[in-house]
């Protein structure tokens, strides 16, 4: 019988470095995500804001695909129901696992499917299948809308077909400093409008076309002035630049300790890193348990 989640209350971290330690806490204990929503249970509202500008990114210390790395991406779900509900938008963490979105809200006009994503700065160029668009489209079923969140300088900047495709399919883009910002301003009034932007558009790869419709809807709802949205904008920038510097601290400690081992212990490295003979032994299993079928 599975053990019940951790109840005892915890501390709502405060700062980055107390989140990757809870996530590194956490990951890989058994119910390691029912643990870590319930110690991110009612977030007070300001804390919320300020994860929002850091969530968005991953921590270079996770190794890709790693439990670390799986389970920051359902932190990011949770700040992102979590946002919803403070929005008067009714919103919970979707436990399935695929074929469906991540978080589902529902508002007493309509409802909502969304998606939290999440990057390292040290990612390369991304594609379309990163942004899941046509997935959502499709997860959505009878919902009557659906949402994908991601930080705003990781979206396609000139010209890109996701613009396209979230407008022919009427699925909205956004980015975390728009929920920073309409979560600091709740709206009085339902947030339909901003969800249908996409489908009032005629369907284009402009990215600035899109954003100039989306940023108008969030001003006209928060009844606030695109000049301070663009300071919330040049926020994000700036609290980007603290984590990228620390981002390539963190790497360039990592490069000073591989500079300095020994040949053997390169080689030794080398080989733990590929991991070369745990394949050999995969491959030298595989062959043993071979019978005629």
């Amino acid at each position: 019988m599975a053990s019940e989640p951790n109840t005892e209350p915890t501390s709502v971290p405060i700062t980055r470095l107390e989140i990757i330690r809870l996530i590194e806490e956490l990951a890989g204990s058994p119910q390691a995500f029912d643990r870590l929503e319930h110690s991110r249970q009612r977030m007070p509202k300001d804390e919320l804001s300020r994860e929002l500008l850091m969530c968005g990114i991953i921590p270079e210390k996770f190794a890709h695909d790693s439990s670390e790395e799986k389970l920051w991406a359902k932190g990011c779900d949770i700040i992102l129901a979590q946002t919803l509900n403070h929005l008067n938008i009714e919103a919970k963490v979707i436990r399935a696992r695929g074929n469906s979105a991540d978080v589902f809200a529902q508002a007493t006009d309509y409802t909502l499917v969304a998606d939290a994503k999440a990057f390292r700065l040290s990612r390369t160029a991304k594609n379309q299948k990163d942004f899941k668009i046509g997935a959502l489209d499709d997860w959505r079923r009878m919902d009557t809308f659906a949402c994908l969140v991601a930080p705003l300088y990781q979206f396609p900047t000139n010209s890109s077909q996701i613009y396209r495709q979230a407008e022919q399919k009427n699925v909205t883009l956004l980015a975390y400093v728009h929920l920073k910002f309409l979560l600091d301003f709740v709206p009085t009034s339902s947030l339909i409008n901003l969800w249908q932007i996409p489908g009032t558009l005629t369907p284009s790869p402009d990215a600035s076309a899109y954003w100039t419709a989306i940023e108008r809807a969030i001003i006209e709802i928060t009844e606030k002035s695109e000049t301070l949205l663009a300071y919330y904008k040049q926020q994000e920038i700036e609290y980007t630049r603290q984590i990228g510097k620390e981002s390539i601290a963190y790497w360039e400690s990592i490069l000073e300790n591989y500079q300095a081992f020994s040949r053997e212990d390169a080689i030794a490295a080398l080989i733990h890193h590929t991991g070369i003979n745990a394949k050999i032994q995969t491959i030298r299993r595989t062959i043993a348990e071979s019978r005629p079928k």
